[in-house]
């Protein structure tokens, strides 16, 4: 019993006290969360970071966690080859991937700063062709900056000084390494009283105790043997709970968390995800109770297991991403043959290694491409590639979404739209999706694809502790 107890309330999901008692509706459950939390002791970390009665936190990893931070990572490998070998082309199709990407997360931001700016205004910020920056505008583009900045710059060390170095950037002032501590935040936010108690919540390190936790907490990122993603979780919560500046703390937490990851062997897709969404107001009362709990109870894993979700959600994005980046080069280099540089690109493939089939851990099926070029440069080309299917064009997705609203009275013109786009036979999209494309919150997009279900044009299904959603052939 202590084993199911153990895995269903720490495997399964990993359960507040108070979770526990609403799942078995009981009021007193000391026995059983006894035998929960001798589960976990099984899979416990100490760190050596430390609250500010100097008591040391700790992160269980129970296997199910364990298992898809391992995938994470993988999938956040495979991301980066395939972006690097795109990148090696240097073609326009690499930087609009880029601007998306970009513009995604500046569009978060300024749904979050409540800013009013369109896409062409946006675009101008990523491609820094605005002759001005209009004041309304300079956070979004200082952290534009900052985020680009570090962007190929996360192999140094973690210290102090990077962390300040983003603040000043955030800030748009020159950075001054031989005076970190006029960085730090100058309020007190703990009332004195305070730290005659144990046990308390605090709403920040003593102003006396920033410099030594900030040291604390880099060290422990340059040498804990943990995951990356675990590492870079810990040093957005710890941020946060140290709060060592005045402005932007959470802004500077996320850029942490963004170059951890970069800096364990992530790079470039580090960036892209959009982590930002950590800062919209239907998660902040969220993620204000997940860090509230690990913090009294020492455990990082309550907003850890959170986060690892929100990252493979975000991860599934940049794949699908990635997989119309391939599309469109494949469709360019099919063309490529009446392309002047095409003697150029064979002569490159010439003397480039044979390419080989490299087994991978998973299984998954490669794209094999053989090139062969006779003296006279003709190319023959044979792809290994599924039959790729292929949905409605734009003005049919207009007009099928104009049928749909006036035959479904309870159905959203935005869930019309969204369907109409994404109704292919075989295919899988994902509440991330919904998300982006129609400019919602996160739980609008959630109950919207529901709705979809709930009217049975898609099935829900769940794939690696997420649901992703595929279009039904739906009887009229």
């Amino acid at each position: 019993m202590e084993k199911d107890h153990g895995i269903r309330f720490s495997d399964e999901i990993y359960a507040t006290k108070d979770d526990v008692k609403r799942a078995l509706n009981m009021s007193s459950i000391d026995s059983i969360w006894e035998k929960v939390t001798t589960y976990r002791s099984y899979y416990l970390h100490q760190t050596p970071l430390k609250n500010v009665e100097r008591v040391p936190f700790s992160v269980v990893l129970p296997p199910r966690l364990t298992s898809n931070i391992v995938s994470l990572e993988k999938r956040m490998s495979k991301l980066l080859i395939k972006y690097s070998r795109h990148g090696s082309f240097g073609s326009e199709v690499i930087r609009d991937f880029d601007r998306k990407e970009y513009t995604n997360i500046l569009r978060i931001l300024a749904e979050i700063n409540e800013i009013n700016i369109g896409e062409d205004t946006l675009r101008a910020i990523i491609d820094e062709s605005l002759p001005t920056i209009p004041v309304e505008y300079l956070v979004i583009n200082n952290y534009y900056l900052t985020l680009k900045y570090y962007k190929n710059r996360y192999a140094g060390p973690i210290s102090p000084m990077l962390i300040c170095s983003m603040y000043s950037q955030l800030l748009h002032t020159d950075f001054d390494p031989t005076s970190l501590v006029s960085y730090y935040r100058k309020t007190e936010l703990n009332d004195k009283a305070d730290h005659v108690f144990i046990g308390r919540h605090y709403e920040a390190a003593p102003i006396d105790r920033i410099d030594e936790m900030l040291s604390s907490l880099c060290d422990f990122l340059n040498t804990s043997s943990l995951f990356g993603i675990v590492k870079s979780v810990i040093a957005y919560f710890y941020i946060l709970y140290i709060k060592p500046f005045d402005d932007f703390n959470e802004e500077i937490a996320i850029l942490t968390m963004k170059y951890v990851l970069a800096h364990c062997d992530n790079e470039d897709i580090a960036t892209f995800l959009s982590l930002e969404e950590l800062l919209q107001k239907d998660r902040k009362n969220y993620i204000k109770s997940l860090n509230l709990e690990s913090e009294m109870k020492l455990d990082f894993t309550y907003i850890l297991s959170y986060i690892v979700q929100l990252i493979d959600e975000m991860v599934a994005d940049i794949e699908n991403n990635i997989q119309s980046l391939d599309a469109i080069l494949l469709f360019q280099e099919q063309r490529r043959e009446d392309h002047p540089s095409v003697e150029q690109h064979v002569r490159q493939i010439l003397v480039s290694p044979s390419p080989q089939i490299e087994k991978q851990e998973d299984n998954e099926e490669e794209q094999i491409m053989e090139v062969k070029a006779s003296p006279s440069y003709n190319v023959e080309r044979k792809v290994a590639l599924p039959v790729l299917p292929v949905g409605l064009d734009e003005n049919d997705a207009e007009l099928v979404a104009q049928h749909l609203i006036e035959l479904y009275p309870t159905m959203r013109k935005n869930q019309a739209e969204f369907y109409a786009r994404h109704c292919t036979i075989g295919k899988y999209y994902t509440i991330s999706q919904y998300k982006k494309e129609q400019n919602v919150a996160y739980e609008t997009a959630r109950t919207s694809m529901d709705n979809l279900v709930n009217l049975g044009f898609y099935k829900k299904e769940n794939i690696r502790n997420k649901f992703v959603y595929t279009p039904t052939l739906k009887d009229n």
